[in-house]
């Protein structure tokens, strides 16, 4: 997940970790109370920054790692294994993997909880399971009375859909109450404001926050407004830029190896985009696009 969802969701965890392991770690069969303290997660082994990964003290052990995801990703499933492997290697287990989906778009059918590597013959020789948590399917209700830190995850869910004003409201007057600072509660809800864009276009957004006395004063949030439209045209100028390298590559291949495809669509440079755009038309296969 990359942009400002990427940004705000990790915002969140760093500032109301406890809510958020109170929140995950009884989906994988450990206490909500379990203590934990943030770890490292640059992996200089591998290009990708795993999201967040926390180790579990005492009566607890091993890690608690949360990797969110906003889109679909053919490769999700492996990059999870190779994420817990890495993770045991450096900091040892057991390493708790939970994929956070945080929208439909990035549900597909591989996404079961398991990875298996089998043999030619079929026979499996190592298996890799993790928790899927899909976030749409939950309860508002249940999500605005976890934690803090995690109450903004219900206005992502189909429950709140039909009465996202009513959500939403009632995040924002628990967010005001609760929150130990002003400044607490500003981030809490820009941070919420931000997130709702991954279902919900700005105008929307900006519909049901409006009656937040809070977010009207914050200047966090009017920054966000006026960035917002600026951060628009740049995401619309990459997305182009990567359908036009895909284009390419199938006008010319017929197919593109899904490795590919992923890379393409994980680039969010332009100037990458646009130097892959002409290899596109030079390589003699898709798998030499980046050199």
């Amino acid at each position: 997940m990359a942009g400002p969802f990427d940004a705000a969701f990790k915002q969140l965890v760093d500032a109301c970790a406890a809510d958020w392991v109170g929140f995950l770690a009884p989906l994988v069969g450990l206490p909500a109370s379990v203590p934990v303290e943030p770890l490292d997660t640059d992996l200089s082994t591998v290009q990708p920054t795993i999201d967040k990964v926390f180790r579990l003290n005492s009566p607890g052990s091993g890690l608690l790692h949360i990797e969110p995801q906003s889109s679909w990703d053919g490769g999700f499933p492996d990059r999870l294994h190779l994420y817990n492997s890495l993770l045991f290697d450096r900091h040892g287990g057991p390493v708790y993997t939970i994929a956070l989906l945080l929208r439909r778009e990035a549900s597909a059918p591989n996404l079961t909880g398991l990875v298996s590597r089998a043999y030619a013959d079929g026979t499996v020789y190592q298996w890799f399971r993790y928790t899927v948590v899909r976030l749409w399917e939950l309860q508002a209700d249940q999500l605005l009375a976890t934690g803090l830190g995690t109450t903004p995850l219900a206005l992502l869910t189909d429950d709140a859909a039909p009465r996202l004003p009513e959500v939403v409201g009632r995040f924002a007057e628990r967010a005001l109450r609760e929150s130990p600072t002003p400044d607490a509660g500003n981030v809490l809800l820009s941070c919420a404001f931000l997130l709702l864009g991954l279902r919900y276009d700005e105008a929307v957004a900006r519909s049901v926050f409006q009656g937040v006395q809070r977010m009207r004063e914050s200047s966090t949030y009017q920054g966000i407004l006026r960035e917002g439209r600026v951060e628009g045209r740049v995401e619309g100028h990459v997305e182009r830029g990567r359908d036009d390298v895909l284009l390419v590559l199938r006008t010319r291949f017929g197919a593109v190896p899904p490795d590919v495809e992923n890379r393409v669509r994980a680039t969010a440079d332009p100037s990458v985009l646009q130097e892959a755009l002409v290899r596109a038309v030079q390589v003699a296969r898709p798998e030499e696009l980046f050199p």
